[in-house]
């Protein structure tokens, strides 16, 4: 009968192999921790770099949508300002008031005229240059590049008329009068024509000594005029206070600081 072979009995591991296979297992299990983690690590620093560059693109569109609101609203205020500025010099001067028209009349006064010699803007003399208008009180032509002060409003004596000129092309209106010693105005009359210049924003009081008992109120805008004779016409007795100050009044009112004048808007309106 054959022997039954003996099985050989696996020892134990020794407590110093046991430890090894402990220490290697768990240096294995950290490793795959630590390349697990490298991973996160990395995709999450991905992620933060996208969202930086979204968040960059999201800013420079913000600005860029920002600059477009801004030039688009400039460009509206400048085409506002175009329209206006178009609209204006094509609106010319206001309508003369019906009983401005009613007492012009009764006394006898011209219609507003547009003198012959009317001439465009833009003609200038230089500083102090003396010029000789042919058609009086002048009312466009050559002028000096200074217009007058917008202070005095009422002048003793004619001021220098090529100064005068310029105000007119910037909008003002002028109120000439012939001198009651000349056979003009009586003072009365012109003391009611200088509480309106000095109460008016562009309006200016002077004596014209050439002018005539005929023309002895005349009043003057850029290439407007009006005249009216101190005996006034058969209805009105004569050119009287309370009568030239509606005739006044209404010629302010239809171009003083109006676009009749090529540069209204400057001094002294």
């Amino acid at each position: 009968m054959a022997k039954k072979r003996k099985r050989s009995r696996q020892r134990p591991p020794s407590a110093s192999q046991a430890a090894g296979r402990d220490g290697a297992a768990r240096g294995g299990a950290a490793r795959d921790v630590a390349a697990r983690g490298g991973a996160n690590i990395e995709r999450r620093e991905r992620k933060e770099e996208a969202r930086k560059s979204r968040e960059a693109e999201r800013r420079r569109a913000r600005r860029a949508s920002s600059i477009r609101r801004t030039f688009t609203s400039f460009g509206i205020v400048a085409a506002a300002v175009a329209a206006i500025t178009i609209y204006r010099s094509f609106q010319g001067p206001n309508d003369i008031p019906r009983p401005a028209i009613r007492a012009a009349e009764a006394a006898g006064c011209t219609t507003v005229e547009q003198p012959a010699a009317s001439a465009p803007s833009q003609l200038h003399l230089a500083s102090g240059q003396p010029y000789h208008y042919k058609d009086t009180p002048a009312t466009s032509g050559y002028h000096d590049p200074s217009p007058l002060p917008p202070t005095p409003k009422v002048y003793d004596t004619q001021p220098q008329e090529t100064r005068a000129v310029h105000s007119l092309e910037h909008g003002a209106v002028f109120i000439y009068y012939l001198p009651e010693a000349d056979g003009g105005l009586p003072q009365d009359v012109v003391d009611r024509l200088a509480d309106i210049a000095r109460g008016d924003k562009a309006t200016f009081l002077a004596p014209y000594p050439t002018l005539t008992p005929e023309t002895a109120l005349t009043l003057t805008a850029w290439n407007r005029r009006q005249s009216c004779p101190v005996a006034g016409g058969q209805a009105s007795g004569g050119l009287k206070a309370s009568n030239a100050a509606t005739i006044v009044n209404g010629f302010v009112t239809a171009f003083e600081c109006t676009w009749n004048a090529p540069e209204n808007g400057s001094s002294p309106c």
